[in-house]
């Protein structure tokens, strides 16, 4: 017997981060609506060998009574299915899943290239494998206009949707209950990531450099590999990734401040709206000012202690200024308007457009599509 829902959720649930976030804020939405959910967590060749878990959240999602829980070898029908991020079917699925759906939606949460230029995966692959996973041909939604830049190389080959599929919050769960600089002689400065070494600058003088405020400062770090430990602050406290509520963490702060690797390409920044959200100050990579435009300031990571020195001395238009960010993320990214979205997107017909790519020429693209499936094919993990 075939079972249905409203909308089906297709995912690894060891996908941690911010692609795991972004789909459990989708489901509370869609469920917020009155849609009845589907939820497929399926096993990837990604994390083979791998030592990462399931989300927790994902699996008590999977538990809930009122969701329609699928695995492999079961046959569902969906108005729509959303199939989060694409490095998990680009490197292979175990399972098989029949799923007829209205509408198939790759929510894109990562780029194609590497911050050096080279491609990680193949959009091609991806849609080649979820075609015999799933029966299906999915439309891609990138969740930014960096991922859109980048995955307009392969048009005319590949079909996006005309608007991208933001990130959504419920700005209500994010409420502080203190502004910052509230204690203007004792200012923490932190950051929260998942501990993965793309996230933070390459050399250790940078990141001592991205988290160095002067003595006054005091730094928390929420999400950091042992091995970075001896380039940060001597002072620095250090919490396992997830060890408070992320509200709670950014409630302590004074000013996130977010730097990343040259091989990364941030292609959203969930922590850094969330910190919006509780009405932090962000001081960011100046690779983020394309996402995040005048929401937030940017030093690279030897101009740090000076942006924070000028944050710090204009302690009341800062926080003036935090307020009115965290006014309009509020507006941008709240989970309200996702009814409207979701019409929106059951209506698009989708875009084959070259215009505002940057990334690759088509042949470029193609070329580098070739060399990365060369490297797999001798065992290299993308």
């Amino acid at each position: 017997m075939m079972r249905s829902c409203d909308i089906l959720l297709v995912a690894d649930p060891r996908f941690s981060g911010g692609s795991a976030t972004a789909l459990l804020a989708d489901a509370a939405a869609f469920r917020a609506q009155g849609a009845t959910l589907g939820l497929a967590l399926v096993s990837s060749d990604f994390f083979k060998n791998a030592p990462d878990r399931p989300n927790p959240d994902l699996l008590a999602l999977a538990d809930h009574p009122d969701t329609v829980t699928v695995h492999s070898g079961d046959t569902i029908r969906a108005d729509i299915a959303f199939l989060h991020h694409p490095l998990p079917f680009h490197a292979g699925l175990s399972d098989r899943i029949a799923i007829t759906a209205d509408r198939a939606v790759l929510v894109a949460h990562h780029p194609p290239f590497r911050g050096d230029g080279s491609l990680e995966y193949s959009p091609f692959r991806v849609n080649r494998t979820i075609d015999r996973a799933f029966g299906l041909r999915p439309l891609w939604a990138p969740v930014s206009g960096l991922v859109r830049q980048q995955l307009r190389s392969f048009a005319p080959f590949l079909r996006l949707s005309s608007e991208d599929w933001l990130n959504i919050f419920d700005p209500a769960l994010w409420t502080a209950s203190r502004a910052p600089f509230s204690d203007p002689a004792a200012p923490v400065l932190g950051r929260h990531s998942r501990p993965d070494p793309l996230k933070w600058p390459d050399t250790h003088e940078d990141i001592r450099r991205s988290l160095d405020g002067g003595p006054d400062w005091r730094v928390r770090i929420m999400g950091c590999l042992p091995e970075l430990t001896s380039a940060l602050p001597a002072t620095a406290e250090l919490l396992a990734f997830n060890e408070e509520p992320v509200a709670t963490f950014l409630n302590s702060l004074d000013v996130f401040a977010f730097h990343h690797s040259d091989r990364w390409v941030e292609a959203f920044g969930r922590t850094v709206t969330e910190a919006m959200l509780m009405g932090r100050p962000c001081l960011l990579d100046p690779r983020l000012k394309g996402t995040f435009g005048e929401l937030a300031s940017y030093a690279a990571p030897q101009d740090v202690a000076a942006a924070l020195t000028h944050l710090r001395t204009n302690a009341t238009a800062t926080r003036a200024r935090a307020a009115s960010v965290r006014d309009t993320v509020a507006t941008l990214y709240g989970a309200t308007a996702v009814s409207a979205r979701l019409a929106r997107l059951r209506r698009d017909t989708g875009s084959v457009s070259r215009l505002g790519s940057k990334a690759a020429t088509p042949i470029t693209a193609l070329r580098k599509t070739i060399g990365l499936m060369r490297r797999q094919s001798v065992g290299a993990r993308g």
